[in-house]
């Protein structure tokens, strides 16, 4: 797994829950988390689903800020996906894979441009063009 950094996650305020429900759909449900000391991820138990204790989920942490003229600014977000164990009417989560983006670090255009199989083509291409 990409090591989770801690640090940045702690500057996310909420997350959501989305799992495939018992009745094969997909189901979100936004919580409020803690990270502990000892780096445990806990999750405040949504009322809705009840069953969560062993299920695989993915959470994403997320902030985006509107602009006063319109559109976005300080898109960032961590997707992690793993498992939750009730314990106490908490959720405990054991991370096993994350992904992440956050706009500081990599512009959205470039971000774009990456996700796409085509749009990392034509920077390979233009890459190569650039340094000859």
């Amino acid at each position: 797994m990409k090591s989770l950094d801690y640090q940045r996650l702690g500057n996310f305020r909420y997350a959501v829950i989305t799992l495939v429900g018992d009745d094969g759909f997909p189901f979100s449900v936004a919580t409020d988390f803690k990270i502990l000391p000892d780096k445990k991820i806990v999750l405040q138990k949504p009322a809705l689903p009840s069953k969560l204790d062993g299920k695989r989920v993915n959470v994403l942490f997320n902030h985006i800020r509107g602009l006063p003229g319109g559109g976005y600014g300080d898109r960032r977000y961590m997707l992690v996906w793993g498992t939750t164990h009730e314990d106490h009417g908490t959720l405990r989560f054991e991370p096993e894979t994350v992904s992440e983006w956050d706009e500081k670090i990599l512009p959205f255009d470039q971000y774009c441009a990456k996700s796409a199989p085509q749009g990392a083509k034509y920077l390979g291409k233009l890459q190569a063009s650039v340094e000859a």
